[in-house]
This record gives C-alpha cells, structure tokens and sequence, in this order.
C-alpha cells in the first residue's frame, strides 16, 4: 500500500449556527427524555427531543480529529435543565474543545476524584475539557443551545461510569438568582 492510498481525502462542511445542522446534511442522533431516565437527579421520561447530535465522522484513529454540532433544546425536568448525558472519554487522557455557536448554557465538569468546574457556555465560547475529566452541558436559556465539538477520534465515550455513581456531583437548576450548581442527592463517589 503506498502512502495516496492510506490517507484522508480533506473536506468541508458548513454548519448552520442556529440550529446546528450540516451541510452536506448528517442525521442526528437523538436523544429524547426516556433515552435519559437515569441522567437527572430524579429518573425522568417521556419522549421530549432533549438534544441532537451531528457527527462529522472521520476513521477512529488517534491521527485523526472527530468533531460534531449539538443542538440542547430549552428545557427542564424536575426542576434540572436539560442536559446532554455526560461521559468520561473511554480513553482518559484525551481531551476535548466546545466552540459556542448560539444560545447559552453550563459546561459541567468533574474529575474522579470528585472535582468540579462549571463553565459558561454562549456564542463565542471556546471550551477546553482536558483528559481525565467527565463533561456535559447543561441548557439554561431559552433558546436552543448550539455547540461544536472537537476531538481525538479514538476517544470514545463511557457513559457508564458516569450512571453506576449516580450522575455528576452537582446539578444545575434554576436558583433565586438564575442557574446554579447545587449537590446532586444521587451522586456516589467512585
């Protein structure tokens, strides 16, 4: 094999900041509220569209960079905003970047160990979620939440360790003085 055949051919995609879609267009994966019983402090369902996600996919190598666009709708559950469902990269060490394309929302992070960053998240805002800490984003406007994410493409995602200690240390809902981060009742430490 010669080295023309082992590599990427390039391309481009547009992205729709609004809404997060693609062109060329990518089916979204959805995520709808029974997709997420055991994401929220109190199991939830219903078939509400949480959020969308549209995958720029590329071979799952460490040479090559994954990126995708969600789209976090508007909403709460139990008094929690509507939020991704979080993971730990399957491969720790590797990390991740949110570019903010509209709306505004909470990165929230937390380590093993138990730490916790929460970081705003708005058109313009470039997150950076280093190796080793669990990510979600949580919606606190009104409007859909857009974002683009790049990263390793043999990162994986582990959503099951997040699950098996009860979701993140702390929750984002709407507090006197708009969102806060209070203790999750649910949450275990590994």
């Amino acid at each position: 094999m010669n080295m023309k055949d082992t590599l990427l051919v390039p391309f481009s995609f547009a992205i729709d900041t609004v809404n997060g879609t693609l062109t060329p267009e990518r089916p979204p994966v959805q995520r709808r509220l029974d997709d997420m019983k055991t994401a929220y402090a109190q199991e939830t369902s219903g078939d509400d569209l949480v959020y969308e996600v549209r995958q720029i996919d590329v071979p799952t190598t460490n040479s090559n960079l994954l990126s995708s666009t969600t789209t976090l709708y508007p909403g709460k559950t139990n008094g929690e905003y509507y939020m991704t469902k979080g993971h730990f990269h399957q491969k720790r060490d590797r990390a991740e970047v949110y570019v903010g394309l509209s709306g505004e929302g909470r990165l929230l992070m937390a380590s093993e160990s138990g730490e916790v960053v929460v970081e705003e998240m708005r058109a313009g805002s470039v997150n950076y979620v280093p190796g080793g800490w669990a990510h979600r984003s949580v919606n606190v406007g009104e409007e859909p939440l857009v974002f683009y994410a790049v990263y390793i493409a043999d990162a994986g995602q582990d959503y099951l360790a997040i699950e098996h200690q009860g979701g993140f240390p702390v929750i984002i809902v709407e507090g006197e003085n708009g969102p806060e981060a209070v203790p999750n009742p649910r949450f275990q430490q590994a």
